[in-house]
């Protein structure tokens, strides 16, 4: 066995070379991206003298990351093999599923001991994620992964050890906690609440959190921003081309030219937001997207995870009558002559009034002809729900698990 192999086997894995490799194993889509965009950056950063090294040679993988029986992502088991076929002195998980300890969102885990670390992404926010992405992993790498990593992380687990700030380095507000102060937190709060960090029977684990009520908001608008909801728009098409077919019918008929100028503003406004509205509701429950909570402590999870598909379905929705509201807009401005419906109105006309016929057209549309059209592509729809990515990865253990399986019956029946 090499020296490389004798030191991983000793405890932590990482090796004093010159040169140390850092594993960065991300999901599909968008973790993926940024951790191709990023390698170089690390290794740069990496290389100043608060990164631990004189040189740190990134590599990266990009795979489905699978859950195990209980719906957890385990990062050990995911890291210590990554690391053994990889080679890797260090493995950091990127991964698009968010992560709590307890009722606080985590943005990051690592184990020092065993090199390994992850960060989930959505926990990060909607703005200037790839460099939050990078700050954070050079940062569990400089302080905790690389070489003087576990003294920081006994300091950190140890109740009168040194703890460092809370907060600094990475732009926003955040803490630090183990395995055992979260124990401690769940005993004295009595409640039972689904954790999606490990927490170990010996402990040794580490969990960055984000602390108050922003730190909650930065975890919904990064889920958000990870479901990508401004690519549910083509999948709308038949939606929106029903409900082209119903606001055309609002720009040839004079009949709503005058009730749209009877309107007041608040009444349009009120019309519109019904349509949206009920469009929006559509789409959720017409394609099974709302989570009922299986039990008690799976409240607050299926409710984050409500929140965040209606917040997504929304933004597509938006983006749908936006489009709607422009070609209804240009219809009837090339449709209609301002001078007949100037003699229809009984007033002057303008490109105001056109304006609002288009308004009160696109509302109507959108609830005669969007409800109950079909989808172009309902995947696109239903990766909307967090849930359904989950039952995925799920899928995808089941599938390795059952390969593993045959596999090992070929050995045995080639054996006997």
């Amino acid at each position: 066995m090499s020296t490389k192999e004798d030191a991983a086997e000793a405890g932590n894995g990482r090796v004093d070379n010159a040169e140390a490799v850092l594993g960065l194993v991300a999901d599909p889509g968008p973790s993926a991206e940024i951790v191709d965009s990023i390698g170089q950056e690390l290794s740069a950063l990496l290389a100043e003298p608060e990164g631990g090294r004189e040189r740190w040679r990134v590599e990266t993988s990009s795979q489905l990351l699978p859950l195990d029986e209980e719906g957890v992502l385990p990062l050990l088991d995911i890291g210590r093999r990554q690391r053994e076929e990889q080679g890797w002195d260090v493995t950091v998980l990127l991964t698009e599923l968010p992560r709590r300890a307890g009722k606080q969102p985590v943005f990051a885990d690592c184990h020092p001991d065993r090199g390994v670390g992850l960060v989930s992404l959505p926990a990060l926010g909607a703005f200037r994620v790839r460099r939050r992405a990078r700050d954070t992993i050079a940062y569990l790498v400089a302080e905790y992964l690389g070489s003087g990593g576990g003294a920081r992380s006994a300091a950190t687990e140890e109740p009168g050890g040194e703890r460092k700030p809370a907060g600094s380095g990475l732009g926003f507000s955040w803490d630090i906690i183990s395995d055992s102060e979260e124990r401690r937190a769940d005993e004295q709060e009595d409640v039972e609440e689904d954790s999606d960090v490990q927490l170990g029977p010996q402990g040794g684990s580490l969990h960055l959190v984000l602390t108050g009520a922003r730190g909650k908001l930065r975890l919904l608008t990064g889920m958000v921003r990870v479901n990508r909801p401004w690519r549910l728009v083509p999948s709308l098409s038949p939606a929106l081309a029903g409900a082209a077919a119903g606001a055309a019918f609002g720009v040839f008929y004079s009949n709503i030219w005058q009730l749209a100028d009877a309107f007041s503003t608040a009444r349009l406004i009120l019309v519109n937001a019904a349509a949206v509205l009920a469009m929006i509701v559509w789409l959720i429950f017409d394609n099974g997207l709302w989570e009922r909570p299986r039990n008690r402590r799976l409240r607050s999870e299926s409710a984050l995870y409500n929140s965040v598909t209606t917040l997504t379905v929304s933004f597509g929705v938006f983006c749908m009558y936006l489009l709607l509201y422009a070609v209804t807009l240009l219809a009837a401005f090339v449709a209609i002559p301002i001078g007949y419906l100037a003699t229809t109105l009984g007033h002057g006309a303008g490109f105001s009034d056109l304006a609002t016929i288009a308004w009160l057209s696109a509302s109507m549309g959108t609830i005669a002809g969007a409800l109950g059209s079909g989808l172009a592509g309902e995947d696109a729809v239903r990766r909307a729900a967090y849930s359904q990515r989950e039952l995925e990865r799920q899928a995808q253990r089941d599938k390795e698990e059952e390969r593993t399986d045959r596999e090992a019956t070929r050995a045995e029946d080639h054996e006997s």
